[in-house]
């Protein structure tokens, strides 16, 4: 009986609860992502030097130019502007970063209307903590809202493989391209104490 009592025993301990950011970089991580947390702007300049020295010497970069880019890495700008069909990096924002499952919400705004097979196969995400939703329909609800109906994405993909093997997750990611995935988050939002 005791033997029994040992397997079929709960466990009594409630489980730790990780907030949505610890989740997201639990998530992404385990995918194969490369997570910099930053709280400053500063900081955020300096993983970016980081990420471009891991990178290397030949580094061709492209960008989606959105605002949030041009504003937060104006001093690099002279880096990103090659055309996305000769550059081997690729620095945009995203629209979401879904927290349960590891992910970043890409738009054809980002994305620049291409297939992301037709992107560089290293990609620098800049995001807020402000962008993590819970999960893709709340990032949906979120399109709906941030968007008017003329203005609306015309294609929109969740990344979610981040690893250089193409034969890992691709039954998960439907067959969407593994890319090596950089993600810089902001802080954005009051800490709590």
């Amino acid at each position: 009986m005791n033997f029994l009592r040992k397997i079929f025993k709960r466990n009594t301990e409630p489980p730790v609860q990780l907030t949505a950011d610890e989740l997201f970089a639990q998530q992404f991580t385990k995918k194969g992502g490369k997570f910099l947390y930053c709280t400053t702007e500063i900081e955020v300049q300096e993983a970016f030097r980081a990420i471009i020295n891991e990178l290397g010497l030949y580094i061709k970069m492209s960008s989606n130019a959105s605002p949030s880019i041009m504003e937060m890495f104006e001093e690099h700008s002279t880096l990103f502007n090659n055309p996305a069909e000769e550059a081997n990096v690729y620095l945009s924002d995203c629209e979401y970063l879904i927290t349960s499952i590891g992910g970043i919400m890409l738009s054809s705004h980002q994305m620049r209307h291409k297939p992301i097979r037709e992107l560089p196969e290293t990609f620098i995400i800049f995001a807020k903590t402000s962008q993590m939703v819970q999960d893709i329909s709340e990032g949906m609800r979120g399109l709906n809202k941030k968007y008017p109906v003329n203005q609306k994405p015309t294609g929109l993909l969740t990344l979610q493989n981040f690893n250089d093997d193409p034969e890992k997750g691709t039954v998960a990611t439907y067959g969407t391209s593994a890319k090596k995935t950089y993600l810089i988050l902001l802080e954005d939002l009051p800490i709590e104490k």
